[in-house]
């Protein structure tokens, strides 16, 4: 199964999805409780657009092992995209709980809170985010879009700037920064 997973991650490196699934589909025949396997197999699922198929993957996932924080934290985003918030919080939450630092996942579970309109536990999640890791030009944009909408103007400017004094090209946080000068 492992020589499988690895072809699989191979086919997925060089963009060829439908060849890394069946090679994915193909070690969890043999070993029914890989982990990883599942994990990679959802990978492809999302990237190909079949989002059900990759949640049941990233599901069976963190059933065979429940502290797979990498697999909490993908099932959570593609419950987001399949907009089913309370799902994505709840995975979320728990990717946060077995790794503490996992700031992608901080950033995630701010983005489901946003999505439900919980806008104030939305900008302590990108905080913390950015607490963990300070260059984080995502959870930078994120919190400014989400204290534009608290009306918190300066802060949201500071957001901005700072994404771009990390990433200057970045398009997004340009065009935020503009919006919220011409206002």
């Amino acid at each position: 199964p492992l020589l499988f997973n690895l072809l699989g991650a191979c086919y997925n490196k060089l963009g060829q999805f439908n060849p890394a699934a069946q090679f994915f589909e193909t070690a969890i025949s043999i070993k029914p409780d890989y982990a990883e396997a599942f994990l990679n197999h959802g990978s492809v699922m999302r990237e190909i657009g079949k989002l059900d198929h990759a949640a049941k993957s990233f599901k069976r996932a963190v059933e065979i092992l429940p502290s797979y924080f990498e697999a909490h934290n993908k099932l959570g985003v593609t419950f987001i995209d399949l907009n089913q918030f309370e799902d994505a919080i709840e995975h979320l939450e728990w990717a946060v709980a077995y790794k503490y630092d996992f700031y992608e996942a901080h950033n995630n579970l701010g983005v489901a809170n946003r999505k439900l309109g919980q806008i104030s536990i939305a900008a302590k999640n990108f905080e913390k985010a950015i607490k963990i890791n300070q260059n984080y030009t995502l959870a930078y944009l994120n919190l400014g879009v989400t204290l534009t909408e608290l009306g918190q103007k300066d802060k949201a400017v500071k957001c901005f700037k700072k994404a771009i004094s990390i990433d200057p090209d970045n398009p997004l946080a340009h065009e935020k920064l503009e919006e919220l000068n011409s206002n």
